[in-house]
């Protein structure tokens, strides 16, 4: 069900390379075979099934993903964001418990550059990017403010 939501929001504005490659990592690792993952989309999205079969967190966790998939072509629009909030929605999960869902997301993603980029103004450029603050820019690259 995971994938067939990502797929559903990768194509709200077009399917991106990366997006579909981070689907095709995820659904593998999830013991998922790749080649099936177009078949996986043709059976569509019911958010309404997902909100029965996902519990609190499921749904936290599928809306964490959804954040980092419009982030993997670089560019997250209006559309992919309006279709994450009617997902959040249909979870049952705030809109303040998606913003914080959002943060978490963005400061795992900077997290994570930050630990392999030696550079760290391109890791404070890319946090402004994402839209998070100064504080937590500087701390996840560990420089005092």
């Amino acid at each position: 069900m995971f994938c067939r939501g990502l797929l559903d929001l990768a194509a709200v504005d077009g399917l991106h390379h990366n997006e579909i490659a981070l689907v095709q990592e995820f659904f593998a690792g999830s013991g998922g075979d790749p080649t099936e993952l177009e078949a996986l989309a043709a059976q569509g999205f019911d958010l309404a099934s997902a909100a029965q079969s996902f519990d609190q967190e499921s749904s936290e966790a599928f809306l964490m993903s959804c954040y980092m998939l419009i982030y993997a072509d670089g560019k997250h629009s209006d559309e992919e964001r309006a279709r994450i909030g009617e997902y959040a929605a249909g979870l049952g999960v705030t809109a303040s418990r998606l913003q914080e869902i959002h943060d978490l997301t963005r400061s795992f993603l900077l997290q994570n550059l930050a630990a392999t980029l030696s550079n760290q103004g391109a890791v404070e450029d890319v946090g402004e990017e994402l839209g998070l603050n100064e504080d937590k820019i500087l701390n996840m690259t560990n420089k005092e403010g």
